[in-house]
């Protein structure tokens, strides 16, 4: 029997051969997505030269090749710094953060799929990210009720993630959206959704972006109005809990909405302890 590597190489050979039919390209792709799976097989696809082929596929005029190409990249890239350097260094963020714009849903879940993976705990992606606007496409997934459902699952998820990523690296520069209004309200802004599932992860990402050093407690409480948001919500949620099928799931999201107002309302409490202190400084050289 072959080894995957040698699997891997056949598959390879044949995306290189140009007058493959389209049906043998899925075919070998499919076989690639399989087999890239061990992160041992990864590191191989890297040696073997398999990532040029890969970021080919995805400027390839059919959308099921750019799909499935994109996902083989997210699948290498998971959890791999190797895998994730090599993808960076041949400039496929670029073209992935564009098919996230993608009118097929499925080829815009597979890519941003893609970036998550590339950037998730590699500080030169998150940068790279911002670089291509990445905060953009993230607000504008975000704010757009009119994107699947799924891909706004995702893109609050990877805010959750990135932040929870800055507050582990407290020595690392805070990416610079974590402070816009605008992006901090379309986060907010979910949790008016009919979606819970997608109202559960906005409380994650709310959770997280309120413990970071340079977000500010007035701006979630006036701009974003998360307080209002918060209330909303409670009440939304006791409705639900009157439905016994889903009650144990809505009480777990309750739990967490109290852990979000609490963290809120101690951000506020120490926004206006130092707002009273500041007013105890001295004047005209005097402690009062």
């Amino acid at each position: 029997m072959p080894s995957d590597a040698q699997l891997m190489q056949i598959a390879l050979d044949d995306l290189n051969n140009s007058s493959l039919s389209l049906e043998d390209r899925h075919r070998a792709l499919q076989e690639l997505l399989i087999l890239v799976e061990p992160i041992d097989n990864a590191n191989d696809l890297c040696k073997l030269g398999g990532l040029v082929a890969i970021i080919r596929e995805l400027n390839h005029p059919d959308t099921d090749v750019r799909k499935i190409s994109a996902w083989i990249l997210g699948k290498a890239s998971q959890n791999n710094p190797f895998v994730q350097k090599q993808v960076l260094e041949l400039g496929a963020l670029a073209t992935l953060t564009k098919m996230v714009k993608s009118s097929s849903a499925d080829e815009a879940i597979k890519a941003f799929y893609a970036v998550s993976a590339l950037i998730r705990g590699n500080v030169a992606g998150q940068e790279l990210f911002y670089a291509e606007a990445g905060d953009k496409m993230l607000q504008d997934i975000l704010s757009n009720p009119g994107v699947d459902i799924r891909l706004r699952r995702k893109g609050v998820f990877l805010v959750a993630d990135l932040a929870e990523c800055q507050l582990e690296n407290i020595d690392q520069p805070e990416m610079p959206f974590f402070s816009n209004h605008f992006f901090l309200k379309s986060v907010v802004d979910l949790t008016a959704s009919t979606d819970l599932d997608l109202q559960e992860k906005a409380l994650v990402a709310i959770k997280n972006l309120l413990q970071l050093r340079t977000t500010e407690a007035l701006v979630f409480k006036d701009f974003c109005g998360l307080g209002d948001a918060l209330e909303r919500m409670k009440q939304q949620l006791e409705d639900l809990m009157l439905d016994e099928y889903h009650r144990d799931y809505v009480m777990d999201v309750e739990g967490l909405r109290k852990e979000v107002e609490l963290i809120f309302q101690a951000k506020l409490g120490k926004r206006n302890f130092a707002h009273q202190e500041y007013g105890r400084k001295k004047i005209g050289g005097r402690e009062l």
